[in-house]
């Protein structure tokens, strides 16, 4: 892809894989020579590719080479199914409210309004579903598992439900004990998307004391992008995902995400599809010491683990990324020594 800037954009970090042209104005010949890249005068283009995302190469949309006011380029008006699952965390106490309420108030006061909120809730026996009925408005759509289904499962619930009876455009995943940062994450989502296949947002993590983390995505190829591990995290709340490009979880498993995120990665052809979004818009509430399954460990997360590693052997013979398959060995193998030490976690 070739990547053009302007003496307002010079200043960012030049990608090995991008071509970068420069667009000149009213530059000296000596300026010019001094930049040593390829120099085209803006009047000749019709249209450039300018980066949105504060110059980070991963958000592009098309404008016109006249129009240097970047607040006037049109953005689209996207529809999100928002999916929660949720089984017993009417509990807690943060500013005063449960961290269900927490959660879908923090959907329910975007500013940005064309969404529907899917709570799909997992045979909670505290008052989860009575709470949430209590919110009197039409976006939100209850669903009641018949049967155990976990966070995976009750995702795929969702997911089916948004595809048969809603008409929108992006995927949003929250979990029912986190919360959106504040009111306006929906606009800043939809203001940067311009159609990619995928989004991934920052985070704050909290606990008892307060935050104690702000973290964003800092891939820098494909690799880190695909293993999901230290510069991108596996999480289904940090990625917003084009409708046609979804992939169902893992079930049985209280590790769903990971493979998950694997299979996510696998269906987006190019990075140049992904916009990151260095922002901390989601909460991650990490108060909640008595209800996570991955801080509660016990016998079916152990099992759990076998089945994550099954799940990675499955996917070796599906992946389209063919590069990835000694990649994902690599994990694999890394995965079975820490089982077998009994220090498992989702790696």
């Amino acid at each position: 892809m070739k990547i053009a800037v302007d003496k307002n954009t010079y200043h960012i970090n030049k990608d090995k894989d991008k071509e970068y042209i420069y667009l000149f104005d009213d530059e000296t010949l000596d300026e010019l020579l001094k930049i040593n890249m390829h120099c085209v005068y803006y009047k000749k283009c019709d249209y450039v590719d300018i980066n949105l995302t504060d110059y980070d190469i991963d958000c592009i949309k098309k404008a016109k080479i006249t129009d240097k006011d970047y607040t006037k380029i049109t953005k689209q008006n996207y529809k999100y199914a928002i999916i929660v699952p949720n089984c017993n965390n009417d509990r807690g106490d943060y500013k005063g409210k449960s961290f269900l309420k927490n959660c879908i108030e923090s959907v329910l006061n975007q500013t940005y309004k064309d969404f529907t909120l899917i709570i799909v809730d997992d045979c909670s026996t505290d008052t989860s579903v009575e709470t949430i009925k209590s919110y009197k408005d039409n976006r939100i759509h209850l669903i009641q598992n018949k049967r155990k289904r976990y966070n995976g499962g009750s995702r795929n619930v969702g997911i089916d439900y948004a595809l048969d009876n809603i008409d929108f455009d992006y995927f949003c995943f929250l979990d029912s004990d986190d919360w959106w940062k504040h009111n306006k994450v929906l606009e800043t989502i939809n203001n940067r998307l311009f159609n990619h296949d995928m989004a991934l947002i920052g985070m704050e993590l909290i606990d008892k004391n307060g935050v104690f983390m702000t973290k964003y995505h800092q891939y820098d190829n494909y690799e880190n992008f695909f293993l999901s591990d230290n510069k991108v995290w596996c999480t289904a709340w940090a990625r917003v995902i084009k409708k046609n490009k979804i992939v169902y979880f893992c079930e049985d498993t209280l590790m769903e995400d990971r493979v998950w995120s694997y299979r996510q990665a696998d269906v987006i052809d190019n990075l140049d599809k992904v916009v990151n979004i260095k922002e901390p818009l989601y909460v991650w509430n990490r108060t909640n010491t008595t209800n996570s399954v991955s801080i509660v460990r016990n016998g079916y997360w152990d099992a759990s683990a076998w089945c994550h590693i099954g799940h990675q052997l499955q996917l070796l013979d599906q992946l389209h990324h063919k590069e990835m398959i000694p990649i994902l060995k690599k994990r694999i193998e890394v995965c079975k020594d820490k089982v077998n030490h009994n220090i498992y976690q989702q790696y």
